[in-house]
Formats: structure tokens, sequence, C-alpha cells
């Protein structure tokens, strides 16, 4: 493995890590939430080592050195700049040129926000993630920030189940019905949808029905094991579960379980 080749592979981890999919050029589908396109195509032939895009709007550029490269040299920070000044016109994006610039050599990560009048490159210690760059960019899309589903510790059915979830999300549908087979795990994959739309998008309270008190329990203590989180974190040590049961809902709560006949006395003030 040549020494660009090993800056690369953990570049792709530094961006997989932090919620983007590091797809080559020729994978790339605008319907992809939060990627990073290696090789990405510019203007006059050039080609950004890595080219950002958030839902199918272009976002920012990394320029890839060798660990033996100074990444905050003049040379490499100015040729991410002219990067960042040539994007294509068959790219959408946000903002011209792309606003968010980074240079790299695997080892050393530097950053610059090219919308500042005194823009400057400032070393940082982990990529950003998707919903970090959304409100960065203050993007006025609900469900822009959230970061490409990984499959690993899923079932390929909990997996599709979340993804369709949150394309339609995304398509302006404000209901959607997941059908999933008994014991594959309906519970497990409500959680991990409450965890993705609290924790990258604006949505601050997520309503967990059941039918009986029984699945109320079970579903609270699902919460509490639920660990597929960014740290590996507890979903119950994150964000604060409650199970309703008065007639007041705790201010703080972010996930409330109710059965549909306390919910029904709720709502008629019983």
């Amino acid at each position: 493995m040549t020494p660009e080749e090993k800056a690369r592979q953990k570049i792709d981890q530094w961006f997989s890590d932090a919620g983007w999919k590091v797809v080559d050029r020729d994978e790339y589908e605008p319907t992809c939430t939060a990627v990073a396109i290696r090789e990405g195509l510019l203007k006059g032939n050039l080609e950004a080592d890595y080219f950002l895009f958030i839902n199918g709007k272009a976002v920012g550029v990394l320029e890839a050195k060798r660990e033996e490269t100074d990444a905050f040299s003049d040379k490499v920070c100015n040729q991410a700049v002219l990067y960042a000044r040539n994007v294509p016109r068959i790219y959408q994006t946000y903002q011209k040129p792309l606003p968010f610039i980074f240079t790299s050599n695997g080892k050393d990560l530097y950053f610059c926000d090219f919308r500042k009048q005194d823009s400057c490159f400032n070393q940082i210690m982990t990529i950003p993630t998707p919903y970090e760059l959304v409100k960065l960019l203050g993007i006025n899309d609900y469900f822009a920030g959230l970061p490409t589903l990984r499959k690993k510790g899923l079932r390929d059915c909990q997996y599709e189940a979340v993804t369709e979830l949150e394309k339609s999300f995304k398509s302006g549908q404000n209901r959607a019905l997941m059908v999933l087979a008994t014991g594959a795990g309906k519970t497990y994959t409500a959680c991990l949808a409450a965890y993705r739309l609290l924790s990258y998008t604006p949505m601050r309270r997520v309503l967990f029905l059941v039918d009986r008190n029984n699945l109320g329990k079970q579903a609270e203590g699902e919460f509490g094991t639920f660990r597929l989180t960014e740290n590996g974190d507890a979903f119950n040590t994150i964000f604060t579960v409650n199970r309703l049961r008065s007639s007041a809902i705790p201010s703080d709560s972010n996930v409330v379980i109710s059965t549909i006949q306390r919910l029904f006395s709720f709502l008629k003030g019983d």
C-alpha cells in the first residue's frame, strides 16, 4: 500500500465514523443523504480527493496528501481553495464557492469555513458530522443532517425499514407505516429511528404508543438497553425516557411511552 493509499484509508474511516458514506465517483446517487465522493470531478478536469454532498448538494471538499506532506502548507491549502471555487454546473450546491474546505494527510486535519471574511485553516480533531455542517450552514431542511445509516448491528429488515422511513420523511410525507414480522425486532427498530431523529434533526420528543401495560414496560426496558449510538451509551442515558403514569407529561421527556387508553384519557383531560 502506497503512502497516499494509507492516508486515504484513514480519512475514509474518519468520514465513516462521522456518519458519511464514502463512495467512488461512479457509485454516487443523488438520493444518498451524506456522501463523501472519492475523486470528484471539478471544472477543467480537476479532481477533488473528496467531494462532500448533503441531500444531493455539494457542501465541501477535502484535499488529501500522504502523511509526510504538511497538510497545513500554503500550497495544499491553496489547492483545496481552488477546488472549492471550481464546482461544475452539473452539481447543485448550497453556496458557491463551496463553504467547507478540509485538508489532511491522514494524521492531521485542517478546516476552513470559507464563508467568513477572514477565513483561515485551523486544526480540528475529527471530521464534522453531516448534522454539524447542516447547522453551520443554516440549511432549512428538517432531515438534511441525517447521517448515512450503517448496516452493522442491524438485520436486513431493520436496515431497510429505517432507511425507507427516513426517505419518506425527506420526500415530504408526514405519515409512514413500517411492517415487520413477529420476532424481527420491531421495538429495537423503533429505538433506532427515534435515536436518529432526536440526535440529527430538530425533533425533541417522540410518542411511543402501546396497547397493553406490559408492552409499555418492555419498551421502557428496551430503550434502556439500546446502545447502537455514537458512543455506545445506552439510549436512556442520552435522552430522557418516561412511561406515562399520570395526566402530566414531564417537560424534559424526549420519549413518552403510553398505552392508547391512557393517551385517550389524557387528551380528554381525565
